[in-house]
């Protein structure tokens, strides 16, 4: 890992994954125990653990082996580590295992963890002041998803507080937290060194190939994009829900 500010970067995001992945694990263990008895519990929670770990084990090896750092293999290698995890995403909005477990899942929950993109901001801005990445990818630059942090926190509350069900404005918020999320990963493929590229400053795209920043791409990009899935879910249930209890008076009148 390198010395100066992009080090400091560097283990700033090392804790950031640290941080997430036990959240991660605690909150799928707790929503296990709710739904399921405890020895299907604990299975469901092992094997989240060691898929978690495998993943985080697998992309940092390739990462800190050089393996991904040829950007003119066709296609990039990294692309190839980007699939499981769009994969991941469309399992969980589609299983009924995933929709089960999200019953016992605060709603408010989804969206506070979604906090955790100011860190992204502020490690990618270290990054840039240490002359690892193009400015681009900055809130100095074209990258405004920090916005979608700074607001969580209050997304959440007022969205869920005691006794309030909000979910448009939920709605709102997350797909409002997609489209800044495509933003930012648009502009980092584009600022790579491959054929597609079209931000032509120096330095290009390449600190997501190396450890620990390939974590960027294949766990805390995937994590944001799939809790943005889940809460959508979630709300899209709240929304028919709300639908099939407007309609009891009509029929109770009929």
């Amino acid at each position: 890992m390198e010395t100066g500010i992009a080090g400091l970067a560097g283990w700033l995001f090392v804790g950031l994954v640290a941080a997430l992945g036990v959240l991660v694990i605690r909150g799928v263990s707790r929503a296990l125990r709710r739904q399921y008895d405890a020895p299907t519990a604990l299975r469901g929670k092992l094997l989240v653990r060691a898929g978690l770990l495998l993943w985080l084990g697998l992309t940092a090896t390739l990462a800190a082996t050089g393996q991904l750092s040829d950007f003119g293999a066709r296609p990039p290698r990294l692309l190839l580590l980007l699939l499981p995890p769009l994969g991941l995403a469309f399992w969980l909005a589609r299983s009924a295992a995933v929709g089960r477990l999200l019953n016992a899942v605060p709603r408010s929950g989804l969206i506070y963890l979604q906090s955790c993109r100011v860190v992204v901001e502020v490690v990618l801005w270290l990054l840039f002041l240490g002359g690892a990445v193009p400015v681009q990818m900055t809130f100095e630059g074209l990258n405004w998803d920090v916005l979608t942090g700074l607001t969580a926190p209050l997304a959440a509350y007022f969205c869920f507080r005691a006794g309030h069900q909000h979910w448009k404005a939920a709605l709102a918020w997350n797909l409002l937290g997609l489209a800044l999320l495509l933003n930012i990963v648009t502009i980092a493929m584009l600022s790579a060194p491959m054929p597609i590229r079209q931000f032509f400053n120096e330095p290009a795209n390449t600190v997501i190939t190396h450890f620990p920043m390939i974590w960027l791409p294949t766990f805390v990009v995937p994590l944001a994009y799939c809790l943005h899935v889940l809460s959508i879910r979630q709300l899209w249930r709240l929304r028919k829900t709300g639908a099939q209890q407007a309609l009891k008076p009509v029929v109770a009148a009929a």
